[in-house]
């Protein structure tokens, strides 16, 4: 007998019943359709987050310039804007505590009797202030 012959022999006689004894298989595969698929996947995902990223810090960058060339173009420091601002608002009549109607009324006492509104500009202030006081 030749070796063909017995190697051919030799093949039938193996089951066909799915061990494979240990054989390596010609195709690779771990088992599970889902970590073949994600791993098939992982290139396309990590491509499309690196263009997202840099999408994101490209927007920011340019958001970040225009907000500095418009700040700049106001005349106002775009390092110190933000504590400017919140300088000028915190020294506005409009963060500033509401005087009583008492305090107007000695305001407008003093300035009648220092001279710089006249006796009419009083009464008229006066009267509005009282009006304003009824509505609100």
């Amino acid at each position: 007998m030749k070796n063909s012959e017995i190697l051919n022999d030799f093949d039938e006689s193996i089951p066909d019943d799915g061990i494979n004894f240990g054989y390596i298989e010609d195709e690779f595969s771990t088992g599970s359709n889902f970590i073949d698929t994600s791993f098939s996947v992982m290139p396309i995902l990590l491509g499309l987050f690196v263009v997202v990223f840099v999408a994101a810090v490209i927007f920011t960058v340019y958001v970040q310039t225009r907000n500095y060339r418009k700040i700049k173009s106001a005349g106002m420091d775009p390092i110190t804007f933000e504590s400017d601002l919140k300088t000028k608002l915190a020294q506005s009549s409009l963060l500033a505590p509401k005087q009583s109607l008492e305090a107007k009324l000695e305001e407008l006492s003093g300035l009648r009797s220092r001279g710089v509104i006249t006796a009419e500009e009083y009464a008229q202030a006066r009267q509005d202030l009282l009006r304003d006081w009824r509505e609100g």
